[in-house]
């Protein structure tokens, strides 16, 4: 079952999925303080083992709420879960109003976004040192 979670609970998992190697300081966003980001996680046996977290940014000039940190830890993936962390953060932000959501995916994770609701938008890029990504846009219905 997803839940809304607080970042500390989900940062162990940030580090090892998505910036193993670096600090856990790599792990931390500049938007983690901002009053309006949350977190959802889903938990095995009481230990968090899948994340994502949303906040309002805005897409080119659109009111938006962005997903960023969206990882699962090896051994789970495969279940559905990051379609549920999708589902649980896509209903929160309708919740709050939201229209709009999006995020930089790996290239690699494209089948899972569109698989998802999302669309492309824009060309492959770069972002190192992870590597290729796209733009991902998902329209939010009303709630």
């Amino acid at each position: 079952m997803v839940e809304l979670v607080s970042r500390d609970e989900i940062l162990p998992i940030r580090h090892s999925v998505l910036r193993p190697g670096h600090p856990v300081a790599a792990a931390i966003y500049e938007t983690d303080r901002s009053p309006d980001v949350f977190h959802v996680a889903e938990r095995d046996g009481g230990a968090v083992v899948a994340c994502a977290t949303f906040f309002p940014e805005p897409l080119d000039g659109e009111p938006a709420w962005r997903l960023r940190g969206m990882a699962t830890l090896p051994g789970h993936r495969g279940r559905g879960i990051g379609g549920r962390l999708l589902d649980a953060g896509v209903a929160e932000i309708a919740r709050r109003g939201g229209r709009l959501v999006w995020c930089n995916g790996r290239s690699a994770a494209a089948a899972f976004y569109l698989r998802h609701g999302f669309t492309i938008r824009g060309e492959e890029f770069d972002l190192p040192p992870i590597g290729p990504h796209y733009r991902f846009v998902r329209a939010v219905a009303p709630s």
